[in-house]
């Protein structure tokens, strides 16, 4: 499988072929504030007055999220709630591109065979369980009846966890005040009403749990019961020869005892009916705007986190009309290699050269007798900026000459973090998944001397 839109990279030096997680929370958490404080200067002796914590490998404390919640001008989100959605568009791009879930087996048989695509699929973000922050739901069908599945995940950027709050078959009715009526994939049962269960969400556990369920017997199907028993006409009140079994979840009773053979369809009515009343007006059924589970669908969930990050980073900056890393950042349609390209042979004179004839995706940009820059345009395109500081030039704020703390500072403001793929000491990701970024670079005596950036997905093969 293959990461979409032009993304099939690797970064720094290789990937997991099964990632556990799709992103590191604390850091973005971290990033935030960075970026709140951050001025974003490009001289070196400001750079030298941050302190890299831990070497650079993580430097975030989870519980730092006072500017998360942040307000920008993003589409009027919340930094926090762009973080989130930047999370899902990993866990997302680790289904799509891997066919991978972060906690679980999925079938792939009717896949593999070639039936179907997997954008037959869908997916949601919204808050579906009313505890005021978005969750995902993730509905798969296209497989066996035993492989179909809907789940909704919950990641909380404070502590940085993924929970799995829901999973059950695809056929659900989703209600405004959490209550979940879930109907069940077959049923064995004595009449033509489907079965279903309830469930109700829990904020104690931030899971939904178990309510009751609801079977029939029609006696036009069967007359009689499983022991034996003949249709009770007594109890059939409404006189459409159907009843019902309800039983409440935790019952030690047999739910398919004989005697528990006694509801009308209005009493079914009426035990459902109790747990969507409410004041000022009882739950209303909530329908979701479901998605196709493709790329396209969540593309700008990552890239608009990290534009509302480099806003705030950017705060302070004088010269970010040169910084070649901002250029991935940019929704336009120019490549962002040919965006430097340009940029630093109209404004330094830069000369390309191709050094290899062989290698037509592979070009080198001189200054002077200085070879200082690189491009190549495979994949996704990596830019290397190496030797000496040119002009205002940087790429996130760092250049060649800064210093290593420096640099693990002014990536951490822009959403960096120590990657987990990583073979080499300083090498980071803004997360995993379609849309992020890889930065990689050398250093002599705690000063950087080369510095490559790349968009970077790690579920690229």
């Amino acid at each position: 499988m293959l990461c979409t839109a032009g993304m099939m990279l690797t970064g720094c030096g290789g990937r997991a072929e099964t990632p556990a997680k799709t992103e590191t929370a604390a850091d973005e958490a971290a990033a935030a504030e960075q970026a709140a404080e951050n001025e974003g200067t490009s001289t070196e002796a400001e750079d030298d007055t941050a302190a890299k914590e831990g070497n650079g490998s993580d430097g975030a404390d989870e519980n730092d999220t006072e500017n998360v919640g942040k307000e920008t001008s993003e589409e009027g989100m919340t930094l926090q709630e762009a973080q989130i959605r930047h999370y899902y568009g990993g866990v997302l791009s680790q289904i799509t591109a891997g066919w991978q879930l972060p906690d679980g087996e999925m079938d792939l048989s009717t896949l593999n065979d070639g039936f179907g695509k997997m954008s037959d699929n869908r997916f949601a973000v919204t808050d579906i369980d009313g505890d005021g922050r978005e969750e995902l739901i993730v509905q798969y069908t296209n497989a066996s009846m035993a492989g179909m599945f809907e789940r909704i995940y919950d990641y909380d950027p404070g502590s940085g966890e993924l929970k799995c709050e829901f999973l059950n078959f695809p056929a659900l009715t989703y209600y405004s005040n959490g209550i979940i009526k879930a109907e069940w994939s077959h049923n064995q049962g004595r009449g033509e009403a489907w079965p279903y269960t309830v469930y109700r969400y829990d904020p104690e556990s931030d899971s939904y749990v178990e309510v009751g369920s609801v079977d029939s017997w029609d006696k036009a199907l069967s007359e009689t019961w499983y022991e034996g028993q003949p249709f009770p006409d007594e109890l059939d009140t409404d006189g459409d020869g159907t009843l019902f079994t309800i039983w409440e979840a935790g019952e030690e009773e047999d739910p398919y005892a004989y005697e528990k053979i006694k509801y009308n369809r209005a009493d079914v009515d009426e035990w459902l009916g109790g747990y969507l009343a409410g004041a000022p007006e009882d739950a209303k059924e909530v329908f979701i705007d479901y998605q196709p589970l493709e790329h396209e669908a969540y593309a700008d969930f990552t890239p608009a986190y990290l534009r509302m990050l480099a806003e705030n980073a950017n705060s302070g900056r004088t010269d970010t009309d040169e910084d070649l890393g901002l250029l991935i950042l940019r929704d336009e349609e120019e490549h962002f290699l040919d965006a430097a390209k340009r940029l630093l042979t109209e404004k330094y004179d830069m000369i390309l050269e191709q050094p290899d004839p062989d290698f037509e995706e592979y070009t080198v940009g001189k200054i002077g007798d200085s070879e200082l820059f690189s491009f190549e345009h495979l994949n996704a395109g990596f830019l290397t900026y190496k030797g000496e500081k040119t002009g205002n030039v940087t790429i996130f704020g760092i250049y060649p000459g800064i210093s290593v703390d420096g640099a693990w500072e002014k990536l951490k403001a822009y959403g960096f973090y120590a990657s987990p793929y990583g073979e080499i000491e300083n090498c980071l990701i803004t997360g995993e998944g379609f849309g992020n970024i890889s930065v990689v670079f050398d250093a002599e005596d705690g000063k950087v001397t080369s510095i490559t950036v790349s968009p970077f997905c790690a579920f690229a093969g």
